[in-house]
């Protein structure tokens, strides 16, 4: 992917040194699938967990998560290109944004793409190897984004990348699609009041 002065070309992977590579087949509309509906499951009582110490390379996991993360966007890119040709408006893909490229993360979204009346599409990928039913983590940014831009917002959840990527759309405040659960405290000895 290539971009000058807005322009945005789709080209080979350009994922230097990756393991991650960008799946050939081309077939974005087939990769669709409905997401999986929320479920409720029973809590494991906390005393019946166990917890096995293991030793893990932490920065290799988080590389290797960039890496596919970024793979995933490009391939969303792709998608993008695709589903706005389809709409008869192969323009608007001209103006559209890999703002986690460009701008850096932070924004609460990866792309900023376009709906076919040209009104904003934001667009936060999370893509895994695993299933449709792989758990992916969300940063408290991205769900309070999620939740200030309403149906403008969609997450691409983009899963067995590896494999042959599948895709569903979660549209809007994603609090109303998925269970959410903490998994990380920011341990501090002052407190914000107010």
């Amino acid at each position: 992917l290539h971009q000058q002065k807005g322009m945005i070309s789709l080209s080979p992977p350009t994922i230097c040194n990756s393991a991650v590579k960008l799946p050939g087949d081309k077939t974005y509309r087939a990769a669709l699938v409905e997401p999986p509906a929320r479920e409720v499951l029973v809590r494991t009582p906390a005393s019946l967990r166990q917890r096995l110490p293991r030793k893990f390379d932490y920065a290799a996991r988080d590389e290797a998560n960039r890496k596919l993360g970024r793979a995933g966007e490009q391939w969303v890119i792709g998608y993008e290109q695709q589903r706005l040709t389809e709409l008869g408006h192969p323009e608007l893909f001209q103006r559209l944004d890999w703002v986690s490229d460009t701008q850096g993360d932070g924004a609460g979204f990866d792309i900023l793409s376009f709906e076919e009346d040209a009104h904003e599409r934001f667009i936060e990928v999370k893509t895994t190897n695993g299933g449709v039913g792989s758990s992916f983590l969300v940063s408290h940014n991205e769900l309070e984004f999620s939740k200030e831009a309403g149906d403008q917002f969609h997450l691409y959840r983009v899963f067995q990348f590896r494999d042959g990527p599948r895709l569903f759309t979660l549209p809007g405040d994603l609090s109303q699609h998925v269970h959410l659960k903490p998994t990380d405290y920011r341990a501090s000895f002052r407190s914000l009041v107010g």
